[in-house]
C-alpha cells in the first residue's frame, strides 16, 4: 500500500493526466463543452439535488410532459435498458449520490437543452467506503451510439471527477457476451475484468437483456495507474494499436474441447470467443445464445474468480440469514479484448484475452 505522501502524489498526477482539457473539454459555466466531428458541440454537466428544480420535458403518448432534470433521468434509464419503473434508480436516490462521493454526469445538445429531444448520454456513479467509485450506469442515446466516442468521453470525465473526490479506482459490471461493451471497457479504457458473478441481478426485467441469467463481469479500473493514463492518451490521439491477427492466433483458445488441456498447462494467456453480436444471436437462435452462456460459465469458471450465491436447501425457511456468497478463486483476469472479421464467413470474431496472475 502506498504511504500517505505517495498516495497524494499519485492523486495529483492522476488529476493532471485525466484533466478534462487534455481530452478536448472546455470549461463552461458549471460544466464543460466539447466538439465532436459528428455530433457538433456537446454540453456536459453534473446533476445533483438542485436539478430537481430545473425544468425539463419528456414525450408523452400525445403531448409533451413537464418534468425536471432528475425525473427525466429516471425515464431515460427505462428508455436505454427497457426497464420497468421499479428497476430504475429513483429521484430520491439520485438526489443523494453527491453525498456519497459519487455523482451524475449528463451530455446533451446545448441548443436543445437536457430534455427528451436534447439528451445524448449519462453516467451514474456511487461512492464507496473502499475509495472505489461504483459506476452503476452508462447510457447513450441509441441513434448516437458509436458517434464520436461519446460513451468513452463520459467515462473519462467520470474518472476525473472520481479522482477529484479522492477515489483511487472505479468498478462496474457488464454482460460478458456484449462485445461492444468489452471493447470500450477493456481496450479503450484499460480496465481489467477481475471476476465473474453468476446471476448478479437475478431475473432482470429488461427488453434489452431479456429474461436470461444476469452473469456479469466486474470491471476494475485503476485510476491512479500511469499505464491506464497512457492508454487513454493513445486512444485520444488515435494511436492505440490493437492486436494483430497473428498475435491473436498465437494465444491458445479455450473451448469445450481444449479446456482440460489448458487448465493443466496453465499458459500465460488464453483466449475465449464470444458471439460477434449477442442480440442478433438471441433473435435468430435463442437456444444457441443460451447454450453459449452456459458454456461461458463452464470455461471462464476454470480460469477466473467466480462468485456464486450459496443457497442451502432450507434457505426459503431460514430466510436471508441462511444465504451467503461463495467465491472460487481463479488465476486469470481478462485484460484484453480482440476482434476481427473472418475472411470466409465475413462474420465478426471477438475474443477475451485472459492473462495469468494479473489481479489488481
Amino acid at each position: 500500500m502506498k504511504s500517505g505522501g505517495d498516495h497524494d502524489t499519485a492523486l495529483a498526477a492522476a488529476r493532471e493526466a485525466l484533466s478534462p482539457d487534455r481530452f478536448g473539454f472546455r470549461a463552461h459555466l458549471h460544466g464543460w463543452q466539447r466538439d465532436f466531428p459528428v455530433l457538433g458541440q456537446v454540453a456536459f454537466a453534473t446533476l445533483a439535488w438542485p436539478h430537481n428544480q430545473v425544468h425539463s420535458y419528456d414525450h408523452g403518448p400525445s403531448e409533451l410532459v413537464n418534468t425536471n432534470a432528475l425525473a427525466l433521468l429516471v425515464t431515460l434509464q427505462q428508455r436505454v435498458w427497457g426497464f420497468p419503473p421499479e428497476e430504475t434508480v429513483p429521484v430520491n436516490v439520485l438526489s443523494i449520490l453527491e453525498d456519497t462521493g459519487g455523482g451524475i454526469i449528463v451530455a446533451y445538445e446545448p441548443e436543445k437543452g437536457f430534455n427528451a429531444d436534447g439528451w445524448l448520454g449519462f453516467a451514474i456513479g456511487m461512492g464507496t467506503r473502499s475509495g472505489e467509485l461504483y459506476s452503476h450506469m452508462l447510457g447513450v442515446r441509441e441513434d448516437v451510439r458509436g458517434a464520436g466516442s461519446l460513451g468513452w468521453c463520459l467515462k473519462v470525465l467520470q474518472a476525473y471527477l472520481a479522482v477529484e473526490s479522492g477515489h483511487h479506482a472505479m468498478t462496474w459490471t457488464f454482460d460478458p457476451l456484449r462485445g461492444a461493451n468489452a471493447r470500450l471497457n477493456i481496450e479503450k479504457l484499460g480496465a481489467s475484468m477481475v471476476n465473474l458473478t453468476i446471476d448478479k441481478y437475478g431475473v432482470m426485467r429488461s427488453s434489452l437483456y431479456g429474461e436470461v441469467p444476469t452473469d456479469r463481469f466486474t470491471a476494475y479500473w485503476k485510476l491512479l495507474d500511469p499505464a491506464m493514463h497512457e492508454r487513454l492518451h493513445l486512444v485520444r490521439d488515435g494511436h492505440y494499436r490493437q492486436r494483430s491477427e497473428e498475435e491473436i492466433d498465437a494465444i491458445p483458445e479455450a473451448t469445450a474441447e481444449t479446456l482440460r488441456e489448458l487448465v493443466d498447462l496453465q499458459p500465460a494467456a488464453v483466449r475465449y470467443q464470444i458471439p460477434g453480436n449477442i442480440d442478433e444471436l438471441m433473435r435468430h437462435d435463442p437456444a444457441a445464445a443460451v447454450h453459449w452462456r452456459q458454456e461461458m460459465r463452464q470455461i471462464l469458471g476454470e480460469f477466473m474468480t467466480v462468485r456464486t450465491a450459496n443457497l442451502p436447501p432450507d434457505a426459503m425457511q431460514e430466510g436471508p440469514i441462511g444465504v451467503s456468497m461463495h467465491v472460487e478463486a481463479g488465476n486469470y483476469v481478462a485484460t484484453g479484448f480482440a476482434s476481427r472479421i473472418d475472411d470466409e464467413t465475413n462474420e465478426r470474431q471477438s475474443y477475451y484475452i485472459l492473462t495469468k496472475g494479473s489481479q489488481p
